[in-house]
């Protein structure tokens, strides 16, 4: 098939899927945003990396606000990134940039992972918590304390995942966020979590009295407990204050895909139970980095069948799918999207889309096939709560059946306000100011049911109707 035959194809997937899902459940085409390059380091380069998601046809970013324990936006807590100006906050510049573009601000934390360097030295800032808590660093088990990506904060220490909640609780607080996104919620490998604390609790909790070995059932079974149990308790905290913040996690989907989850890399090497946490609830979105470019035969198979697996595996929430944006044509990177949104998946996430020479270029292929993104609802930490405008929908669609309009139109505003994706409400609001008289109220109405969902054919034909009679 030619390049041009399919953007074609999945520009046309592209629209057709949009009409079925319908507005609040859009299509999430998100992108990655690392705080190794630029891209988000001051206001310009955040301008110009939401005209190229704009222009690339995508509606959701996820920012890297969290590399080594450190902060790019405006901490208390962590020292500071060392390339942002003073005075400057990415992550709140990139929220009043973004949202009124109807694109997603995810907050992308490095959970155990705290520091990293060609060097293998410990950072110098006195103030970075593997300083001020030495006792908290990961260790295997020899005793070392540098994976080969970097230091790690041991998940089996309780001060450790108590301090790292809190960081996550600070971050949801105080910035209007759509979604918190994790990565490195994990063990670099089997071999770590070997720190005197650590195995002080095993032995307490066991009753073992020796160092358990790497691959000892047990003992794999404790440290993958440790790492749920901060996923479940920052899920706990984090829904009590702000119900409505999209969790969500970015895993490890690396070697054989085993029919049994348990089977596989993430469950057995680094005590990664992200099956587990869906299943319970502890994630909204799972987000496999299944990063295989379509480049020989065995990649190709494995991204598909680790999609297909993720589906299956998705538990009580959904999938957005990791797709490698940076060793793959824009063609091949069409392929891959077009084989998510026949698996049925919700969205997908490109690592990465960072300032480069290519970047430009590369939106405008993928604008041209993807076209405009569906807008998605923001500001989802500031009070966006579906299930309330549902029942308020719900109300006003009563009132509306026993003929009373004018308090329809009051429950269905307050729909609307609740959450401003939901097209059917703007339909049915319009249709009430129909019967009202009020056509400049119900032609307003119908224009912003169109514009969360373009495809809403009632809308469409009553804006039309009411064109015609101008």
């Amino acid at each position: 098939m030619s390049f041009m035959k399919l953007l074609i194809v999945v520009a046309l997937c592209a629209v057709a899927l949009f009409c079925a899902v319908g507005s609040f459940a859009a299509e999430v085409r998100g992108a990655w945003i690392t705080s190794w390059d630029k891209g988000f380091y001051t206001p310009q380069e955040i301008d110009d990396t939401i005209a190229a998601a704009k222009k690339a046809g995508l509606n959701a970013l996820f920012i890297e606000v969290r590399k080594f324990a450190d902060s790019y936006y405006d901490s208390k807590i962590e020292p500071r990134g060392p390339e942002v100006p003073a005075g400057f906050d990415p992550l709140a510049y990139t929220i009043e940039k973004a949202h009124p573009e109807g694109m997603q601000v995810y907050a992308w934390v490095v959970v155990y992972r705290a520091w990293a360097g060609s060097n293998k030295k410990p950072p110098t800032d006195p103030n970075h918590i593997l300083n001020k808590h030495p006792e908290w660093i990961l260790k295997d088990v020899d005793g070392k304390d540098w994976p080969g990506d970097g230091m790690f904060l041991d998940p089996g220490v309780p001060e450790a995942r108590d301090y790292i909640v809190s960081v996550f609780e600070d971050i949801v607080k105080r910035y209007k966020i759509d979604g918190l996104q994790y990565d490195y919620v994990r063990y670099p490998g089997p071999k770590w979590g070997y720190s005197d604390t650590a195995l002080k609790r095993y032995y307490a909790e066991t009753g073992a009295t020796t160092k358990p070995e790497p691959n000892d059932p047990k003992w794999l079974q404790w440290r993958r407990d440790q790492v749920t149990s901060l996923v479940k308790i920052c899920h706990d905290k984090i829904k009590a204050m702000t119900p409505n913040v999209a969790i969500t996690g970015s895993t490890i989907c690396y070697g054989p895909c085993n029919a049994d989850f348990n089977k596989t890399s993430p469950y057995v090497e680094t005590c990664q139970d992200w099956y587990g946490w869906m299943k319970s609830g502890y994630m909204d979105v799972n987000i496999p980095m299944n990063y295989k470019p379509e480049t020989s035969d065995w990649m190709k198979k494995s991204f598909r069948e680790w999609t297909d697996a993720s589906s299956r595996w998705q538990g009580k929430g959904m999938v957005f799918q990791g797709i490698d944006g940076n060793n793959q044509s824009v063609e091949n990177m069409l392929k891959q999207i077009e084989y998510v949104r026949a698996a049925g998946q919700a969205g997908w996430v490109l690592f990465s889309f960072n300032e480069s020479a290519h970047r430009d270029k590369e939106a405008a292929e993928l604008g041209a096939a993807l076209a405009p993104a569906p807008k998605l609802p923001v500001n989802m930490a500031d009070g966006l709560n579906t299930q309330a405008s549902r029942e308020a929908f719900d109300r006003g669609i009563k009132q509306a059946e026993n003929k009373k309009y004018a308090e329809a139109t009051i429950e269905l505003k307050k729909a609307v306000e609740l959450d401003p994706g939901y097209s059917e409400a703007f339909y049915r609001l319009g249709r009430c100011y129909l019967k009202m008289n009020k056509n400049e109220n119900a032609r307003e109405a119908f224009k912003k049911a169109l514009e969360v969902n373009p495809c809403h054919e009632g809308a469409n034909k009553e804006l039309d109707m009411l064109n015609s009679k101008k």
